[in-house]
């Protein structure tokens, strides 16, 4: 019991304490500029997750914080699985640019355009997202190259796709056509653009986290990633496990991009490949591979940004750098925790050893001086 107790809280506390050294340095950087990292961090924190009675910036952070969130459990769903894709950026782009397309082709009633284009969004984010699967089953290449190379293909085939086949009118920068108002989704608050895209993200969170928890297909798809003796012992398929992980993350990153362009851009510009879906592998990392965890980071890393654009750019006249430079930072040490996780527990397992011997070895005390 107390050896699990340990294991929990390391668990829990180098993510935690890589939160805190990031935000530490982030502090650093600040009073160089001559400004106070308390004021500075109360002022991300109202800009980020405050709110007042003529704007709530906490509505601006939720908006941004939905696609993160999707793409952060794709992320979950294929690390928790055996299969190290980072493919979320590619599946993001190419899942927006499906729901721009179909959003502004397609004429359908106002409660079904949306299905139809996020239904079209994850399947072409799962399509991509498939593919680094079969190709490590069947041709053994490792999805790590192979999603990263995907990623830039996605990014050239996108901007391509938006500025040529696709571009609405002539303009200095490529765009697809607005989509139709019966494909937008509701919004809650239309200054921020708050609305259904964040609640469909804590639905598939719940989603995710009983698939992989409580359902047999998700028991099998994480013995394969985290026993895969054990599951090849007990009859279980990886291959199978590995082609769902490559469909059902791709599914949900694809959706990531869905609702950022039915929510908020309601078109793609080029560049829509900005980094979320990275962002989105981050939070996935940082939240322990969990569904919850990586809801709870995904809305944490959209506050420290829009307070980072709100408070410290606005408001203090700070760079906003220095926000996407802790989020790097972040980045950074959530890199580094894995091994360091696993040379702690190492250490840990050899003390215990050593422990246990010098228990087992101890030299039983002398009859004769017992009864002396």
């Amino acid at each position: 019991m107390r050896e699990e107790i340990e294991r929990t809280l390391l668990r829990i506390g180098l993510p935690v304490g890589a939160v805190l050294a990031a935000l530490a340095v982030g502090a650093a950087l600040v009073a160089t500029l001559g400004v106070s990292p308390w004021a500075a961090a109360q002022t991300v924190a109202a800009a980020g997750f405050g709110c007042s009675p003529g704007y709530c910036n906490l509505g601006g952070t939720l908006a941004l914080a939905g696609p993160i969130i999707l793409c952060a459990l794709g992320a979950v769903v294929s690390l928790r699985s055996g299969l190290f894709s980072i493919g979320q950026e590619g599946q993001y782009a190419l899942g927006g640019l499906a729901a721009a397309v179909i959003g502004s082709s397609l004429s359908a009633p106002t409660g079904v355009h949306p299905v139809l284009c996020l239904l079209g969004a994850a399947l072409v984010g799962a399509l991509w997202g498939v593919v680094p699967a079969v190709l490590k089953i069947f041709l053994g290449v490792n999805e790590l190259i192979i999603s990263i190379i995907m990623n830039t293909i996605a990014g050239l085939l996108l901007d391509y796709l938006v500025n040529y086949p696709l571009r609405a009118e002539a303009s200095t920068v490529g765009y697809t056509r607005t989509i139709a108002e019966t494909a937008k989704l509701p919004a809650f608050d239309t200054s921020t653009k708050f609305g259904l895209a964040f609640v469909l993200a804590v639905i598939a969170c719940a989603a995710v986290w009983f698939y992989l928890s409580r359902s047999t297909l998700g028991y099998e798809q994480r013995m394969s990633g985290e026993a895969t003796a054990f599951a090849r012992y007990a009859g279980m398929s990886a291959t199978s496990s590995v082609l769902r992980a490559g469909l059902l993350g791709g599914a949900l990153a694809g959706l990531g991009g869905g609702v950022q362009v039915l929510g908020t851009n309601y078109r793609v510009i080029e560049g829509f490949s900005d980094g979320t879906g990275l962002t989105g592998l981050t939070a996935a990392i940082l939240g322990g591979t969990t569904a919850i965890g990586a809801g709870i980071v995904g809305v944490f890393y959209a506050g420290i940004t829009v307070g980072a654009v709100n408070g410290l750019q606005i408001m203090l006249g700070v760079p906003r750098e220095i926000g996407s430079t802790v989020l790097a930072l972040m980045i950074v040490l959530v890199a580094i925790q894995a091994p360091l996780q696993l040379r702690v527990e190492r250490a840990r397992e050899r003390k215990r050893t050593t422990r246990r011997l010098d228990t087992t070895h101890r030299p039983s005390p002398d009859p004769t001086e017992v009864h002396a």
